[in-house]
């Protein structure tokens, strides 16, 4: 019988308490739970997934079945004590653990280098000759297995992110209401993001909770006892989807975002240096600006009309008589829209007009256009 328990089936209720909420919560253990043989210990996981975090990613869409695999260890190990490759699949509220117990080296060598677990574990074996002889049971065998088709269907598994946080884990005293119930207490939770790899600043991890935040998780296979129901109603404690992964995974897409914002101002700071400000307002004729000796910056249509007008003339006119012909084409356009706008306000004056000329004579009523004379309606 293995020395650790490889398989989990519970369930496990997260609550974010305050530093008020758990004096309380602790208070009403005394006498009912008390710290396990392990005391207060630091926990770090290493967990794998895509280069673009899917496994997380969906994780977080909260879909009915959802899974995660990871590296946790205890203290500080060195290279020969015992770590554990676990799968964590949660399915309809209740969670599943499988795992198995190799040498750090083993566990690096089998998810990172791809050497088969058995191979991995005979090559890099555990200091302790039970732990290593655990290792190579057929049950464990069992669940290396599952853990190579866990890396089959997400491939490209990679380390992603480094989890760590102080546990005090609770077990039921003798004699107590509490059968079949762990509650652990995470404190000093951080984050380090592994893929950000040499971006990041050192190797400081960055914590996920406020000053005096605690993370309780209730375990059990059945319901909760009455006393703990009560407490917990007592000082408003509330289960809370909290993931210590999916927290800082969404810490990561944050500065992330705002990593991209501060890019994009700053390319656009760069693109307006040395631009020049836009004209205010265009000329009214482009003759002003030609006989300033400077080239219209707009193409109005008084313009365009005065080229048009001018292309036959030769090639080699100055300035002087391009200025005199286009302002000429410019103020025949002119009389020519004052004319016009001109009989549309009066419209009885052109209606004695027609009715002295008649239809068929409106256009001998208006031999030229750019008459000023014409434009009497008299």
């Amino acid at each position: 019988m293995a020395s650790f328990t490889d398989t989990f089936e519970r369930k496990e209720v997260k609550y974010r308490l305050n530093a008020k909420q758990h004096r309380e919560v602790l208070d009403a253990l005394a006498g009912r739970m008390a710290a396990d043989e392990f005391g207060r210990t630091r926990i770090t996981s290493l967990y794998f997934d895509t280069p673009t975090r899917d496994l997380i990613a969906r994780s977080l869409e909260k879909p009915l079945y959802k899974e995660k695999l990871r590296v946790r260890w205890y203290g500080t190990p060195t290279s020969g004590e015992r770590v554990y490759v676990e799968i964590k699949k949660k399915y309809d509220g209740i969670v599943y653990k499988r795992r198995v117990g190799c040498s750090l080296t083993a566990a690096y060598a089998y998810l990172m280098g791809r050497v088969p677990y058995e191979n991995a574990c005979v090559q890099n074996p555990l200091a302790d000759q039970l732990q290593q002889d655990e290792a190579l049971t057929l049950h464990s065998i069992q669940i290396a297995r599952e853990i190579d088709a866990f890396t089959a269907r997400y491939r490209n598994l990679r380390p992603s992110m480094y989890i760590v946080c102080e546990r005090t884990a609770y077990a039921p005293v003798p004699g107590a209401d509490a059968d079949g119930l762990r509650i652990t207490f995470d404190s000093g939770v951080a984050y380090r993001d592994v893929l950000a790899g040499e971006r990041e600043a050192g190797s400081a991890f960055h914590p996920l909770l406020g000053l005096g935040e605690t993370i309780m998780e209730v375990k059990t296979s059945g319901s909760y006892p009455s006393w703990l129901v009560e407490v917990l109603s007592g000082c408003q404690a509330y289960p809370s989807s909290f993931s210590k992964y999916g927290a800082a995974y969404q810490e990561c897409e944050r500065a992330a975002s705002v990593v991209r914002l501060l890019r994009r101002g700053a390319s656009q700071a760069e693109g307006a240096v040395g631009r020049e400000p836009l004209p205010a307002t265009a000329p009214a004729r482009a003759g002003y600006a030609m006989r300033r000796g400077a080239a219209a910056p707009v193409a109005s249509p008084a313009v365009s009309a005065s080229k048009a007008c001018g292309a036959a003339a030769s090639p080699q006119r100055s300035s002087a008589q391009t200025s005199s012909q286009e302002t000429a084409v410019i103020d025949r356009l002119s009389s020519e829209r004052d004319s016009r706008a001109r009989r549309v306000s009066a419209p009885a004056a052109g209606s004695r007009v027609r009715r002295a000329v008649g239809a068929s004579s409106v256009r001998n009523a208006f031999p030229s256009l750019t008459s000023r004379k014409d434009d009497r309606c008299a």
